[in-house]
């Protein structure tokens, strides 16, 4: 995955949203002050303006500016929608591969297991995401496939994030060389059963997380929701004194 001068950007924002500290369908600055506020030029702005939308987080009035969506889902929202999303994909590449699609999965797996032993996580988060990337394409599916390109960049910020975590990624580890041999037996069934527990453990991780320090999943979410209701409410009783 080629890294742009845009995608510092899309983090930083990805960051503050999942920290709470941007709250649904607030605008976002102008192009022109988040030139001049991280020092890159206007073309990487908006490149990274463009990420975000792909993924649904913004959107663009014309003449207007850009905000983040009203309807901002939490971490388990996405890891949701990718686990339905990957278990067809699984069961779709596991009747689909070709010989060389299994060549190409065992390539993947033998990196990443370089990688892991290695203790070069951020080159093993970048072959983790083309492991599932790879696997979306094997489906023959375009519009499964297309959503998870889509959404890469937010998918691949999250791998990050979750790395991070105690022992998850020690728990990740063990499931790709699972999910490549069922493919290439043709079990589309235990893949899906493979990426359920893979991404169910996952979930479980952030819930253990937000329990211990109330942050970076729905909790994050919903402070910023509730800070821009808070706000709301204030501004309308202020306007009713006036009044």
């Amino acid at each position: 995955m080629a890294k742009k001068v845009g995608d510092s950007l899309v983090r930083t924002i990805l960051d503050r949203i999942f920290q709470g500290k941007l709250c649904a369908g607030e605008q976002l600055p102008s192009i022109e002050k988040m030139t001049r506020e991280y020092g890159m030029s206007a073309v990487s702005v908006r490149e990274a303006i463009q990420k975000l939308s792909l993924m649904g987080l913004v959107h663009i009035r014309q003449g207007g500016g850009t905000f983040l969506d009203r309807n901002i889902p939490s971490i388990m929202d996405i890891l949701d929608a990718r686990k339905y999303v990957e278990m067809a994909t699984c069961l779709l590449a596991a009747r689909n591969t070709t010989v060389e699609d299994h060549a190409l999965l065992d390539r993947i797996v033998t990196v990443m297991e370089e990688d892991f032993r290695n203790r070069d996580y951020v080159a093993y988060t970048k072959k983790d995401l083309e492991f599932h990337l790879a696997i979306a394409r094997m489906s023959k599916n375009v519009l499964l496939s297309a959503f998870l390109e889509n959404i890469q960049d937010l998918l691949y910020y999250l791998q990050q994030r979750t790395h991070m975590l105690k022992g998850t990624i020690e728990k990740a580890y063990r499931f790709h060389p699972q999910i490549a041999e069922a493919i290439r037996k043709r079990d589309g069934y235990a893949a899906q059963v493979l990426i359920t527990e893979h991404i169910e453990a996952v979930k479980r991780a952030w819930s253990e997380y937000d329990r211990a320090r109330g942050g970076g999943g729905k909790e994050a979410v919903a402070r910023g929701k509730r800070k821009r209701e808070s706000a709301k409410a204030g501004k309308e009783a202020v306007g009713k004194q006036a009044k």
